[in-house]
């Protein structure tokens, strides 16, 4: 890059980065949001005008669940990394978030109290092998399938593996070997 070129390139960032403080822009900016709300285009509204008409205890709620589903589902992630599903996890793991998301809907009041525990640790941002709650996830995962459930992961699995080698089959009849 030549310096006339890089000078002019450095004048225009460093103008940039001033502007900001320029109190013409803060006027223009401050006109521009109104309300408040900085939004990216027409295709936020719709999200926007949720968030608007959400009281502040259900965003909170809402909040609690997402963390609530963040330990959870990170946690059944790695528990089912070890049931070595190979080419049929993602499929599996998909229909298990399901189930816990639909069983998170309908849990007892020590499973509630449970799961507020759960959070407050994580709030204490402990390292992960000091998380005794944590480190419990994996027995509450397994105490909220139900045998129905535990059939449909196997049936899954069983016919995603299933497709999986008929896929195999069928490439070896379009490209066969010649010598």
């Amino acid at each position: 890059m030549n310096d006339p070129l890089y000078a002019e390139q450095l004048a225009k960032a460093r103008a940039m980065l001033n502007q900001p403080c320029d109190e013409e822009w803060l006027a223009e900016t401050t006109r521009i949001e109104g309300d408040g709300w900085i939004e990216a285009g027409v295709m936020t509204k719709p999200y926007v005008e949720y968030l608007e008409s959400r009281t502040p205890e259900q965003i909170r709620a809402q909040f609690r669940q997402m963390r609530i589903q963040s330990i959870l589902l990170s946690e059944l992630h790695d528990w089912m990394q070890t049931w070595e599903l190979g080419m049929s996890f993602e499929i599996v793991y998909a229909e298990a978030r399901r189930v816990v998301r639909r069983h998170l809907k309908q849990i007892t009041p020590e499973q509630e109290s449970w799961l507020d525990a759960l959070v407050g640790e994580d709030d204490q941002h402990l390292p992960i092998e000091e998380r005794t709650l944590r480190a419990q996830v994996v027995a509450m995962l397994s105490t909220l399938f139900t045998d129905d459930d535990w059939q449909t992961l196997a049936d899954i699995a069983a016919q995603a593996m299933a497709r999986g080698i008929l896929q195999v089959a069928q490439v070896k009849t379009v490209s066969p070997i010649t010598v």
